[in-house]
Order: structure tokens, then C-alpha cells, then sequence
């Protein structure tokens, strides 16, 4: 049979083995050898009584080396060999030597466990059953000492059982008291380590325990806590009666929460959310348990949040939320007025809206932080030169808002007191001082849009604060419009003007979806009447209202972004344009306008040189004009835009010249080939007049550096004359020669066009 089959069951401990082995291999030692001592003859029993010894050793051995279990094994099979040796030499004569087997099968039961015993059984069975074969033994003695094996056997395995269960039992409940010793260690742990402070109270009111983070919190060390009462140490906010009501509260099975203002050992209050909870042990209450939490810093944000739902967190003034919730008040108060029919002496309210001029300026060269600074010495500023009654808010980044309650008994009279207080706030906001890193002193300028109310509007439909701040913001921007450092109040023209300006810009949106924009072209003559080239200008054909000029959408469009697709429209349709075979045969040149905003587009020139590769264009007939307003921007980036597009043959004009804000030197350094005089240089031109010496300075500079100039706004027949007296190649646009006509219209008349051209001249 193989070891796995008489491998224990379950077997004592190891150290019990270890005793076992070592007591039976001392007894069968003393025992072989006192039968060997006793015998006196050297035969084959005295040799094998001899051999006790060295089994005992080896058994010993392997035990030293740890291994007493298979020290158990050793000892048990070399005496079954043994014995074994023993009965076959003897013809089993002497029976008693098959009691040692039976003390075998006990030592393997005891040491080894059930399965060993059986397998020692079986191997005694076998044996017997061996020498009875061999005609060695009487059936009787084997009848004898199969009953005594099976006997002591059965005893065995009860007693085994009977051991087995104790054994499982111990075994369970030490695995119960280490399951119950680890969730203890794991809840001191998590109680120490717990960011709450947790204190145990005994009945009496003391400390028992205190965590580390009661000491950390409070201040009080644990050996100082233990021992000292909880009023002192722990909840000190708690007055008498109130600590009453705990102690009643907790007694009665209730758990205790609240908020508490404690003193902490250095004398600082600290604000904590406290619970105290009973403890019962056995049915009884033994002690209460306190949990607490610094809520000090939750609480100050919780204030600084409720803080910033009415307050401006920069500039510590009301925001845009404060300041509506005071309109509604003073609308409420009017419609109560007028309910009661009463009057009030000074029933009229104004609302300024202070609008920071070049704020983005600021910021863009100074940075947020000297921007708030900014913002923050201006704040101070309003608050300091308004009345004391009047309410002051920040509403957006760099706009503020002053409401003057009760400004005047009329209309008329609170108009006149926003106007008085609009003026007296610009003339005082003429410098500011900015301390950020120093104390810097910078001028400053604000544009000031105002509005009078209550008023009553039949069919408003907006809500009444939502339409008094729509009004300021109305007259604020015609104040931005007209210029820096501008009052203006609001009048029912602002409204219309605001109204056609929305209108405007959502119909230029689906005019450039549904294909309502249409190409113009106005021709640029010589003075022999010959068309030299044409600007090509667009127009907007709307379904309704016919022609809309450009002189109102442009602006619009400039503002709302959306002169970038407007110009991307134009210029495809300038280049379809010079693909028509009779502009080709004619050899004219397109110019077409170009914004600012547009030309500082990141992919401009790339969409460009697209669409002159897709078209097959030539781009030397192609002219981009832009105007002076275009070099207040990054003028290399502009350069190198430009000089990219030259390179493939595009030709560039400056537009209106003369009336921008560039220097010579910059104009000087761009790769132009053409300069347009603005009209009003044109309208008024005499020999002798201080427009006509501007504009032979204009000409003079042109032909230094060989451009071409181009005169607009050209309508009278005596302008002309002076212009080819002073340069002859100068090219004429104008009434004079022909108005815009429509693309399509000039391709089918251009032979005629031409003709009235030479007779005009």
C-alpha cells in the first residue's frame, strides 16, 4: 500500500507526537534489550531484540530533525517487521508476541490517526493470515488474535471519534476567539486612526478612552483626558441645563446630536458637530460614546458660499443677484403705490451701468491679477463718490451698476439727477490708483449707459427687472459706440436702433444660408476711359425688404463675427468671377475687401491658396484690399501672411488711405502694390486747398515707391482734370464713371459700358 493511503486523518499535534515517539522508542530500546539480555544466546531472537535499539535511534533522529511524524511511521513499521521476524521463527508459539501488534495498532491510532491504524490492522490481518498459510499457526490461536485486533480496533476508532469531536470543538472556538480578537484590533484601529475625536464616558460623567485625534483636536493628551470629566475636557460648550437634557436624552436610549462651540486647551473655540450615543452592556447602560467633528472650516464655507449668492467675492459689493432682488423690491413698492392710489413725493429710480473702457486691454498687457487689483481700486472708487444711499454691484467682469432710489418726484428730474451723478463719476474716475506690487497711478476712463424707472410699458412681456436692466445695458452700449469716457441714457430709438440690430443679424445669418447675397462690381478707369480693373462689393438682396445697404450689415457683421463667412462668400465669388472667359479676354483686375478680423484668421491663408488652386485662378489679377485698422494687430504676422500670398502673384491695396492710425515706416515695410485715396480727400479737391496738398503728399509718396493709386468717391469731371494734372496713370472709381451694377449685368453689357466710359471723358 502507498504512504497517501495510511496518511493520518487529522493525527494529534506535532507536539504531541513528538512525545509519543520519543516515550515509545525508549520503551521498545529498554524492552528488546532486556529480552536480549534475558535470552543470553545468539540466535536470530536475541539479534532481533538487538535491532530495537537501532530503530529506537533512527526514530530519534528523525525526530531532532523535525520530523516526528514520519519518526512515528518509522517506529511503528519496523516493529511490525520485527515482530513478524519474530513469529515466523518462533511458528508463532508464543502468542503474546502478536500483542505487540496490537500495541502497534493503538501507538498508530493515537500518533498517526484513523487511517493509520486501519492500515496497521490490515497489515497484522495480513501477517497472520501469512504464517497461517505457512501452516504455522493453529486456526485457533488466529481466531484469538483477530478477535483481540478487532476488539481493540473498534475501541480505537470510538475513542478517536470521541477525541476527534473535542479536538474540532477547541479547534472552532480558538478559531471564534481569533476572528473575534481581530475584529477588536481592526475597531481599536479604526477608532484610533479615525480623523473624528471618539471619547468613551463612564456613568459617572469621566473619560475612559480618548483617541488620537481627540488629543490632536483638543489639545488634551490622552493620559490627560482619562480620568477627567467630560465637561471639562470635551464638550465645554455644554451649559448645566443642557447637559442635563444629553443625560436624559441618552439615558433613555436616544442618541444626542448638535453643535458646539468648545474650548480647546490653548483657550481657542472650535465649532464641532457632536453625537453621544449609549453603550449597553449585558441589557445595562454601561457608558456613552462621543463622536465629534471640527466643522469650523466646512461652516466658514458654507458662509463664504452663502456670501457669494449676493456678494461679488473680488470687490466685497452685491452682485448682479442682490441687484435684482433690490429692482424687484422697488418695482413691488410701485405697484402697491399705484394700487392704493397714493402718491409719493419721490416715486422715480435711475440705474447706472459703469462700463470699464480697453479693460481688455488692461488685462491682455497686465495680466488678472493686476486687472482685479484694477477692478478693486475702481470699486472703491464708486463707493466713495455715490450718495450713501445709493446701491453699487458689480454685474459682470468690468461692469458695475449704481441704483439711486428715490431720484427725483418726475421722469424728467430723476433723467437730470443719473445724468448730474453720471458726469460727476466720469470726472472723478479720470486716474486711478492700482496697488498691486507697488502703487501705480493710471488713467482711466469709463463709458456710462442710464435708465429711469418705474415705468409702465403696455404688452411688455419680459420681466419688469429684466427689461430695466436690458434698458442700461442699451444705453451703455450707444455710450461704447459713440466713443470712450460717453454718457448716454436710454430713449425708445436706443430700443428700436437694438431691435433692427438683432433683426439684422439674424437675417444676414440666412442670407448666407439660403443665397440672398449678391456681387457687385464698380469699374476703376484711366484717364483715356479705359476700365484698368473693378472692386467687386457685396450686396444683400433681402426677400422683403429689397436691397439693404452695406453701410448698415457690414458693421453688424464685423461685430457679430460673421464678416468671416461674408468674406469667405466674397472672395469665392470674386474668383468664379475671373474664370469667366470674358473678364479673361479682357484682362481685368478684381479687387475684393478683406477685414481685419478676417485676414488674422489662423487659417486665412491657407483657404485662400485653396480656393485659388480649385478655381485654377490667376492670382496676379486677384487685389486684397484691407484698411490701416489691420496693422493695430501683430504687423509681422500680418507681413508674413502677406508675403506668403504675394509669392504665388496676389496683389494687396490699402483701402481708405490716409485716414488710418499707421505710421509711413509701417506702410513702407508691406509688400502693397496699390494705395486708394479715401472719398474725402476727393470731395472737396481744389488746387490750392489743404486737401489738395495732402493729396500730392499722397502721390508723392506713392510714386517713391511705385504704387499705383486708385481715387474714390471721384463724381465730378473737374476732379478728374486736377488728378491727371498731378499724376496721369492715376485710376478714377466713382459716380462719374459708373455706380455698382450686379456681376451677371455687367457681363452682358460690358461692351457697351465701355463705350459710355470714352464718351464721358
Amino acid at each position: 500500500m502507498s504512504s497517501s493511503f495510511f496518511a493520518p486523518s487529522r493525527g494529534v499535534p506535532e507536539a504531541e507526537a513528538r512525545y509519543a515517539v520519543f516515550g515509545g522508542s525508549i520503551l521498545y530500546w529498554a524492552l528488546g534489550w532486556g529480552v536480549a539480555a534475558s535470552l543470553g544466546a545468539r540466535d536470530l531472537h536475541w539479534y532481533l531484540a538487538l535491532a530495537t535499539g537501532p530503530i529506537a535511534w533512527i526514530a530519534w533522529g528523525l525526530g531532532w530533525l523535525h520530523s516526528w511524524r514520519t519518526a512515528a511511521w518509522w517506529l511503528a513499521w519496523a516493529m511490525v517487521v520485527v515482530v513478524a521476524a519474530l513469529s515466523w521463527n518462533a511458528a508463532v508459539e508464543q502468542t503474546t508476541i502478536f500483542l505487540n501488534l496490537v500495541v502497534m495498532i493503538v501507538f498508530c491510532g493515537w500518533v498517526l490517526g484513523t487511517r493509520a491504524a486501519l492500515g496497521m490492522s490490515l497489515a497484522a490481518i495480513g501477517l497472520v493470515v501469512a504464517l497461517v498459510l505457512h501452516e504455522k499457526m493453529r486456526w485457533l490461536q488466529f481466531l484469538g488474535v483477530a478477535y483481540t485486533i478487532g476488539f481493540f480496533l473498534w475501541v480505537i476508532y470510538v475513542e478517536r471519534r470521541r477525541y476527534e469531536r473535542q479536538l474540532h470543538k477547541q479547534q472552532k472556538s480558538l478559531e471564534e476567539l481569533r476572528l473575534h480578537k481581530r475584529q477588536a484590533a481592526l475597531l481599536y484601529q479604526a477608532v484610533e486612526q479615525s480623523p473624528d475625536s471618539v471619547l468613551i464616558v463612564g456613568l459617572d460623567g469621566r473619560v475612559r478612552y480618548a483617541n488620537k485625534a481627540f488629543a490632536s483636536h483638543s489639545g488634551y493628551s490622552s493620559e490627560e483626558a482619562i480620568g477627567s470629566r467630560s465637561l471639562d475636557v470635551s464638550v465645554n460648550g455644554l451649559s448645566a441645563d443642557e447637559h442635563l437634557n444629553v443625560r436624559e436624552t441618552v439615558k433613555s436610549g436616544g442618541v444626542w446630536r448638535g453643535t458646539l462651540h468648545n474650548q480647546r486647551k490653548d483657550g481657542s473655540t472650535v465649532t464641532e458637530s457632536v453625537s453621544i450615543s449609549p453603550v449597553y452592556e449585558g441589557g445595562q447602560l454601561s457608558s456613552f460614546v462621543e463622536v465629534k467633528q471640527d466643522v469650523t472650516e466646512r461652516l466658514k464655507a458654507e458662509e463664504y458660499i452663502a456670501f457669494l449668492q449676493n456678494f461679488d467675492g473680488l470687490t466685497q459689493l452685491p452682485n448682479r443677484y442682490a441687484l435684482a432682488r433690490l429692482l424687484e423690491k422697488l418695482l413691488l413698492q410701485a405697484r402697491v403705490s399705484r394700487r392704493m392710489h397714493t402718491t409719493s413725493p419721490s416715486t422715480w429710480h435711475a440705474m447706472l451701468v459703469v462700463d470699464l473702457d480697453r479693460f481688455k486691454k488692461f488685462n491682455d498687457a497686465r495680466g488678472s491679477a493686476w486687472s482685479d487689483a484694477l477692478l478693486q481700486a475702481l470699486a472703491l472708487r464708486l463707493r466713495t463718490l455715490v450718495p450713501e444711499t445709493a446701491f453699487v454691484a458689480r454685474t459682470t467682469a468690468d461692469q458695475f451698476a449704481v441704483v439711486l432710489e428715490n431720484a427725483g418726484i418726475s421722469r424728467q428730474d430723476s433723467r437730470i439727477q443719473a445724468y448730474a451723478l453720471a458726469s460727476d463719476l466720469l470726472l472723478a474716475l479720470d486716474f486711478l490708483d492700482v496697488h498691486y506690487e507697488g502703487v501705480e497711478r493710471v488713467p482711466i476712463s469709463c463709458g456710462i449707459g442710464f435708465t429711469v424707472f418705474p415705468f409702465v410699458e403696455p404688452g411688455l412681456k419680459m420681466d419688469a427687472t429684466e427689461h430695466i436692466m436690458r434698458r442700461s445695458s442699451v444705453a451703455l452700449s450707444q455710450a461704447k459706440n459713440q466713443g470712450m469716457g460717453k454718457i448716454h441714457a436710454y430713449s425708445e430709438a436706443l430700443a428700436e436702433t437694438a431691435h433692427r440690430h438683432l433683426q439684422v443679424e439674424k437675417g444676414l445669418h440666412e442670407a448666407l444660408e439660403q443665397g440672398h447675397l449678391r456681387l457687385f462690381v464698380q469699374h476703376q478707369v484711366d484717364m483715356f476711359g479705359k476700365v484698368s480693373g473693378m472692386e467687386a462689393l457685396v450686396r444683400w438682396q433681402h426677400p422683403q425688404e429689397g436691397l439693404i445697404s452695406p453701410g448698415e450689415f457690414i458693421p453688424i457683421a464685423e461685430e457679430s463675427g460673421l464678416i468671416i463667412p461674408l468674406g469667405d462668400w466674397v472672395l469665392e465669388q470674386v474668383c468664379l468671377l475671373l474664370t469667366h472667359p470674358r473678364v479673361k479676354a479682357g484682362g481685368y483686375t478684381l479687387s475684393a475687401n478683406v477685414s481685419a478680423l478676417q485676414f488674422q484668421e489662423p487659417d486665412f491663408v491657407p483657404k485662400l491658396i485653396a480656393l485659388l488652386q480649385r478655381t485654377g485662378v490667376d492670382a496676379t489679377r486677384l487685389t486684397l484690399e484691407f484698411t490701416e485698422s489691420l496693422l493695430l494687430a501683430d504687423v509681422e504676422a500680418i507681413i508674413r501672411k502677406m508675403v506668403t500670398l504675394r509669392a504665388l502673384g496676389v496683389q494687396f491695396a490699402i483701402d481708405d488711405f490716409g485716414t488710418g492710425y499707421s505710421s509711413l515706416s509701417y506702410l513702407m515695410r508691406l509688400p502693397i502694390q496699390e494705395i486708394k485715396m479715401d472719398q474725402s480727400f476727393i470731395r472737396d479737391l481744389q488746387p490750392d486747398a489743404a486737401s489738395g496738398a495732402l493729396v500730392q503728399a499722397f502721390l508723392m509718396v506713392a510714386k517713391s515707391q511705385n504704387l499705383r493709386v486708385v481715387a474714390e468717391g471721384v463724381e465730378e469731371l473737374a476732379q478728374t482734370h486736377v488728378l491727371q494734372a498731378w499724376e496721369p496713370s492715376i485710376l478714377c472709381q466713382g459716380y462719374l464713371f459708373s455706380r455698382p451694377i450686379p456681376a451677371e449685368q455687367w457681363l452682358q453689357d460690358t461692351d457697351k459700358l465701355s463705350d459710355e466710359l470714352l464718351t464721358q471723358l
